[in-house]
């Protein structure tokens, strides 16, 4: 889903900043059918949750958890940052988080569930969240489980999200900074400075090494449309080349059209 993720230094500020959801939870009970294919709907539209159909898919997680001592996970959902106990929490959590990235999105890349014996289910998916907050756009890949574990329900009872090891919070360009120097520190250490890590194949390295065949570090590297070599888009908002600059800051936009006489600066 599309929670966790991304902006997860960024969140304790955004639940410290924003009020409470002025939200209405009085009718909480839980109406999702409990057989397979419903549940792996239920989870699919919880991990796709966006702006517009938050206020009813916030329905779709159990309001009561099973708790630990019946060997259920004690919360409704958790990741690096967050850990959310009830609907309203989650409502709340929903509101703030679209607030900060109105027009996020979720793509599942793969998924497996298996539901057991005793009506319980697990199901789990590989995706990635897209869109653009208040710094900018971002790309954030992950994983996510999420258990029905109430035979009799075909509500959620819990969802754990994951991100890809040191790019916890690489979508996020502020955060780059912290990242890399994490991410230096144990190349380093493990004497990886030969090895390629090359996530979206166009060649070049995410990190400062020298395995991959073209030179340069990859400043997006799920986005193979975007390397040290690309021609940057003067009217996206991203950059493009990785060379720092943005659209009209960019040289390779001196003259553009879309540009007008914002490339000044960039003669300059």
């Amino acid at each position: 889903m599309k929670i966790g993720f991304t902006l997860l230094l960024l969140f304790p500020l955004l639940l410290a900043t924003w009020p409470a959801a002025a939200f209405d939870l009085a009718h909480n009970e839980c109406h999702r059918p409990n057989d397979e294919a419903s549940r792996v709907e239920t989870a699919r539209r919880i991990l796709k949750v966006n702006a517009e159909d938050w206020k009813e898919v916030v329905y779709f997680w159990a309001d009561r958890p099973v708790p630990k001592e019946q060997g259920g996970q004690g919360a409704i959902y958790k990741e690096v940052v967050a850990t959310i106990y009830s609907r309203q929490e989650m409502a709340n959590y929903l509101e703030r988080m679209f607030q900060w990235s109105s027009d996020m999105e979720m793509e599942i890349l793969e998924e497996q569930y298996i539901t057991r014996p005793d009506g319980t289910m697990t199901y789990m998916a590989t995706n990635r969240w897209f869109g653009t907050g208040t710094s900018g756009p971002y790309i954030q890949p992950g994983m996510s489980i999420i258990k029905f574990e109430d035979p009799k329900s075909g509500c959620a009872t819990y969802q754990r999200d994951y991100f890809s090891e040191g790019d916890l919070w690489w979508g996020i360009p502020q955060l780059h900074p912290v990242v890399k120097q994490v991410r230096d520190g144990y190349i380093s250490r493990f004497g990886l400075k030969d090895k390629c890590f090359d996530e979206d194949g166009d060649g070049y390295s995410k990190y400062d090494t020298t395995g991959c065949p073209k030179p340069g570090v990859d400043c997006n590297d799920y986005a193979d449309s975007i390397h040290p070599s690309a021609k940057e888009t003067c009217n996206d908002g991203i950059d493009n080349n990785c060379n720092g600059h943005i659209d009209c800051s960019d040289p390779q936009c001196l003259g553009d059209t879309a540009c007008g006489d914002q490339t000044e600066g960039a003669r300059k």
